[in-house]
């Protein structure tokens, strides 16, 4: 299915919120997202549209910067489909690049920047990549990963070039004031920009191909998810219309902007809405807690680990947090394996004066914001709220295929007109989770209420088999972690003669207190004999992945052999 650009996006669910539109606004027109930012520039060239660490660019200034460097790679030989490569931290850097590239024609593909020289060479070679634009702590990866093939062609990034340490009021990551120089061989973002060029006029039209997303690659090697210019704009805008961005909001970029979800919030959406992004390289509780009081953040999206760190930090009272309720009732969080509790939310708004919610529901498949929370304060597990817009969720029967009615549990599929093109190179792959109508078959177990609810139960994939049922650990991870005392769990299955396989409840607790008896007697009434936990494993934590979910696969290869 290929999705109407010119279509309107009506949301007729009956729960819709009364303080969103129910049409989807497009502010800057259905251009690309570059173009977007160019609009900013001209009818608001001094306002603020970046601060990195005492430094602010206007979009005037972003916008100059980001014609300078789609100006110098096409001086480099670089056009329409290459691919730029972005191996980088959150920084001005990543946004002139991003937007540079595109502006150029060129397909940009972030690279998480704690990959090493296998996981990048392996992106590199995977997108085909023929730029790519590094850190300077980076570079020696780089090298590594390019010393057989590769990109012939790297652009250097020293992320000072675009702060001002010695007047930041927050404190600076050490990747900002410790970065070694570039060598001299090798020219810098900071100084392709400058050189005042003007890229040619024939730029990408909205069915280009704009982004390789690579999934996270929790359930096998990481894919690249191609999205076109439209893709792109169809869920900023999406996410500036839910999230009611405009104008007159500081958001916090704190999550990587390598991730898609970061990279939507942080560098699609604002040239939509006009915002000011505070940018931080990588998140730290005291630098959040001083960007927010500095600056006066009005939005922020955070991990749940996160918030909990940020409450009970020894110097919370000593910063102003209030701002966070200026334009909006709420603060977007993610669960990522901690789950969101009411107490958490009461917390929250006590801090801040906005609840705690759940962002929603998304995939790098569909560049995410496929749900939305807007509108309600309901906190409960697996609870990411209604569908977008334009965006259809069904329930189908896992064995059949077949639609379920609601409060049935089965497989979410989702039709969006965001869905990716393909998974890059690999026909195969997308013809077993893409089907000819565009409905996407995500491998994630869910349930919609009457309403249009949608509750998120797990990954099919993760699935469990007991007794002959099929269990997701999800699931059942939500009732442990409800119980008092009760920090994190995963939920995995312990080899068993006779059942296949017997649940086991894998926990990080709270105060150290709480028993295994505990547990058990508290999960006993509330699942099914078949999904109740037989045994609780202790553990003072889980490895976690850059955004903050817990790493199921890699928890799984510390585990004995036969376990699920």
């Amino acid at each position: 299915m290929v999705a109407d650009r010119d279509a309107s996006y009506v949301a007729d669910a009956d729960a819709w919120p009364e303080g969103l539109p129910r049409t989807l606004p497009f502010p800057r027109g259905r251009r690309p997202g570059h173009e977007c930012l160019r609009a900013q520039a001209t009818e608001r060239p001094n306002a603020p549209a970046v601060t990195f660490y005492g430094r602010t660019l206007t979009w005037g200034e972003l916008d100059a910067h980001v014609d300078g460097f789609a100006a110098a790679l096409e001086g480099r030989g670089h056009g329409l489909g290459d691919v730029c490569a972005l191996y980088l931290q959150n920084s001005p850097q990543f946004l002139v690049a991003y937007h540079g590239a595109h502006r150029a024609g060129l397909v940009a593909t972030p690279v998480n920047p704690q990959s090493k020289t296998p996981a990048l060479r392996r992106q590199l070679a995977d997108s085909g990549a023929e730029v790519i634009v590094a850190h300077t702590d980076l570079l020696t990866t780089v090298r590594e990963a390019t010393a057989a093939s590769g990109p012939d062609d790297v652009i250097a990034a020293e992320y000072r070039a675009f702060a001002d340490p010695s007047s930041s009021s927050i404190p600076v990551h050490p990747v900002v004031t410790d970065e070694p120089s570039a060598p001299g061989d090798l020219e810098t973002v900071a100084d392709l920009s400058a050189t005042g060029g003007t890229p040619s006029e024939d730029g990408p039209t909205l069915g280009d191909r704009a982004l390789l997303q690579y999934t996270g690659g929790t359930t096998g090697l990481p894919k690249g998810c191609v999205h076109t210019h439209w893709n792109v704009l169809f869920k900023a805008t999406t996410t500036a219309a839910v999230r009611r961005y405009d104008e007159s909001d500081v958001l916090l970029g704190a999550m990587p902007t390598f991730h898609v979800a970061g990279k939507q919030r942080y560098c699609d959406a604002p040239p939509v809405a006009g915002c000011h992004v505070v940018l931080l390289a990588r998140y730290a509780p005291e630098a959040v807690l001083a960007a927010v009081d500095t600056y006066g953040v009005t939005s922020t999206w955070l991990a749940v680990p996160a918030v909990e760190e940020l409450l009970s930090h020894p110097e919370l009272d000593a910063y102003d947090l209030t701002s966070l309720s200026a334009n909006r009732g709420f603060t977007n969080c993610s669960s990522f394996g901690t789950m969101l509790t009411r107490d958490l939310s009461d917390d929250w708004e006590a801090a801040t004066g906005s609840i705690l919610q759940e962002s929603g529901y998304g995939l790098t498949e569909t560049h995410t914001t496929d749900t939305h929370t807007f509108g309600t304060d309901r906190v409960e597990p697996g609870f990411v709220g209604l569908p977008c817009y334009g965006v259809d969720v069904e329930i189908r029967d896992v064995e059949t295929g077949e639609a379920l009615p609601p409060g049935e549990r089965g497989e979410i599929v989702v039709s969006t007109p965001a869905t990716m093109v393909e998974y890059h190179g690999r026909p195969d792959e997308t013809a077993a989770v893409l089907d000819p109508d565009g409905a996407l078959h995500t491998g994630d177990v869910g349930l919609v209420t009457e309403e249009g609810y949608l509750y998120f139960l797990g990954r099919r994939k993760d699935a469990i088999k007991v007794s002959g049922h099929t269990v997701a650990p999800r699931e059942v991870e939500l009732v442990v972690e409800a119980c008092p005392g009760v920090a994190d769990a995963v939920v995995v299955g312990a080899p068993h003669e006779r059942r296949g396989a017997v649940l086991e409840a894998h926990v990080v607790p709270a105060d150290g207190t709480v028993t295994e008896a505990e547990i058990l007697d508290y999960v006993a009434p509330l699942l099914a004999e078949f999904k109740r936990p037989r045994r609780v494993v202790f553990r003072e934590s889980f490895p976690r992945t850059d955004v903050g979910k817990v790493d199921r696969a890699g928890y799984y290869e510390t585990l004995p052999d036969g376990y699920e």
